[in-house]
């Protein structure tokens, strides 16, 4: 297999798959999401100057836009490794003009699948300067600097703190993000499969997989290390619970969304008795596309603002452990979807829906859930078009990934439904979270 990329009218090898927001009237291609722009980045670049500070600003966006969706990212490289068939990315603009088809080329085919990249159809080598190389032409760097999504970690072999590489890819990015944030973090592997943690000399425990996704994330975040390092506070360190991670499955469909695995069992049981456990504690929610709605907020609490209205959502920070159990939940999150920032603890009783809508410009693009109880359908666009909605049967305990800026929504059910999703908010923002 190789992977190209080429424009519409261009030549095209093997599959054309379409990675812009709108495939052209009457595409019957596959379209692919993941790789596209967000509505949001779209207008700002049709309305910018489209100079060299404009492209640059727009790659810096969409950089943040990949980085919001590795998760789905690793899941479609690793359906790629056993795929035969040469496919073509395909966007709009022709071969040489500014597109970022060529920063998903660099920066995730060229970084994850190298051996799989055939480069962009009918460009002749040494004329057309890739996003990549012109962003260095600009500021005067070496050409041959290594392209990636996140910063690469290089460590001599005396670092303690080096990286192990055979740990699981999510540890090993969230011990990245501590490093760069200035916490050396020392995390040894123990013989039973266990990671021992420590920062600074201080032992902060040994933890399962799960556990230890809980323990990183929340060393990044300032309202949790205190809560974590013994010398930053006098608090003891909170034990998650232990729950099985859900079991990570091929996605059912690449362009919609991702199923992440299923909780059964005992699993199931506590995150459901822990949703019955907390209702009297919810209230009505205000969106306009739901009736009858109850919810609760973890992490922060997000009023709602659409895009029309013109308001700033407001975002406050949910105290740490105001609801008792909840970093069950929260190291569920960790594990669909690393670094989240909301968890939104939903209930609908028989009769409720959400009509079909895009969530709040307060989110960046993903987000994941866990049908916790009750059958429901759940219908989604791939192509910004309601017309065109896909929809799929969720479970009890079922758990997937979705782009939360396409058209969505849920039919009206026909019996009381609880479920979790989980958010990651736009930087600015985080900037405006206060504590309530």
């Amino acid at each position: 297999m190789t992977i190209y990329t080429s424009y519409y009218k261009g030549e095209i090898k093997g599959e054309a798959v379409s990675i812009s927001l709108y495939p052209p009237k009457g595409w019957t291609g596959r379209h692919l999401p993941l790789f596209a722009p967000t509505p949001e980045l779209l207008h700002w670049w049709k309305s910018s100057p489209k100079d060299a500070a404009a492209e640059q600003e727009y790659k810096r966006q969409f950089r943040e836009i990949l980085d919001s969706r590795l998760t789905l990212i690793d899941l479609w490289v690793s359906k790629q490794k056993n795929n035969p068939q040469d496919i073509t990315l395909c966007c709009f603009e022709k071969t040489g003009d500014f597109c970022h088809r060529y920063q998903v080329g660099e920066e995730i085919v060229q970084k994850y699948l190298p051996e799989l990249w055939g480069g962009e159809i009918g460009a002749v080598v040494g004329q057309m300067p890739s996003n990549r190389q012109r962003t260095q032409i600009e500021k005067g760097h070496d050409s041959t600097d290594t392209p990636s999504i996140t910063k690469t970690h290089n460590f001599t072999p005396n670092d303690t703190t080096s990286i192990n590489c055979t740990y699981p890819p999510i540890v090993q990015t969230l011990l990245a993000k501590c490093q760069d944030a200035g916490l050396r973090v020392v995390c040894d592997r123990l013989t039973c499969g266990y990671y021992r943690v420590s920062l600074r000399g201080e032992n902060l425990g040994e933890w399962s997989e799960l556990g230890v996704l809980g323990v990183l994330s929340g060393l990044q975040h300032e309202f949790y290390r205190p809560r974590l390092v013994p010398s930053l506070a006098a608090v003891a360190t909170p034990q998650v619970p232990e729950v099985a991670p859900p079991p990570v499955a091929q996605p059912e469909s690449s362009e919609l969304i991702t199923r992440l695995g299923k909780l059964e069992g005992a699993e199931l049981s506590q995150i459901q008795d822990w949703c019955k456990s907390v209702k009297s504690q919810m209230f009505p929610s205000v969106s306009q596309y739901a009736d009858g709605l109850l919810e609760l907020h973890l992490r922060r609490f997000v009023s709602l603002a659409s895009a029309k209205s013109g308001k700033k959502a407001e975002v406050k920070v949910v105290e740490p452990g105001r609801y008792a159990g909840a970093e069950v939940i929260e190291a569920l999150g960790e594990k669909l979807l690393p670094d989240f920032h909301q968890a939104l603890v939903l209930y609908y009783p028989a009769g409720t829906q959400i009509k079909v809508h895009r969530d709040s410009p307060a989110y960046a693009s993903g987000a994941a859930q866990i049908n916790v109880m009750g059958r429901a359908k759940f219908s989604i666009s791939g192509c910004q078009d309601t017309r065109r909605m896909e929809s799929y049967c969720l479970e009890d305990g079922d758990c997937i990934a979705f782009d939360n800026k396409q058209p969505h929504g849920i039919d009206r059910v026909v019996g009381d439904r609880w479920c979790v999703c989980f958010f990651r908010l736009k930087a600015e923002c985080l900037e405006r979270a206060r504590v309530d």
